[in-house]
């Protein structure tokens, strides 16, 4: 479950750094109170791998990066709608930058007492959910971010 978690947090922190430089390069503000606020009330509202970035330009517009990985659709619009109402400002813009994979459901409901015998490694250990999950992706067409330069065309 360690290296399970501790990779999802090095792929979160790898697209937040993406989205970081990307707001740094437009003169965005990130508020990073606000921002790690949000992350933390969506993770309690079921959405554990989805991280939020507030930031503000120098005209005053707010603009809100939601990154991460959810499994339906229905997730998607979840963390949307969650952070809408969380920040309760409709003139907030929005950027969704969530990919969708069905084996995160898989990693969510995963049970740590459920392992197999010790030694060997049950198909839905976590090791092996988020090794799903990784090749889910990459078979779907995704990419590794770019170390430079916007995420977004």
């Amino acid at each position: 479950m360690t290296r399970a978690t501790a990779a999802v947090s090095a792929i979160i922190m790898m697209v937040a750094t993406c989205s970081v430089a990307r707001a740094r390069a437009q003169n965005y503000v990130i508020d990073q109170g606000a921002s790690d606020a949000l992350t933390r009330y969506l993770h309690l509202n079921s959405l554990p791998m989805v991280t939020a970035q507030i930031s503000t330009s120098p005209g005053g517009s707010k603009r809100l990066i939601l990154t991460g990985f959810v499994a339906t659709q229905f997730g998607r619009y979840d963390a949307e709608r969650i952070a809408t109402a969380y920040l309760n400002d409709p003139s907030v813009n929005m950027v969704d930058q969530i990919l969708l994979d069905p084996h995160v459901e898989d990693m969510r409901t995963a049970s740590p007492g459920s392992a197999a015998a010790p030694g060997s490694q049950s198909p839905n250990s976590p090791d092996q959910l988020w090794n799903k999950t990784m090749q889910g992706i990459y078979k779907n067409g995704a990419q590794n971010p770019p170390a430079s330069g916007p995420m977004l065309p």
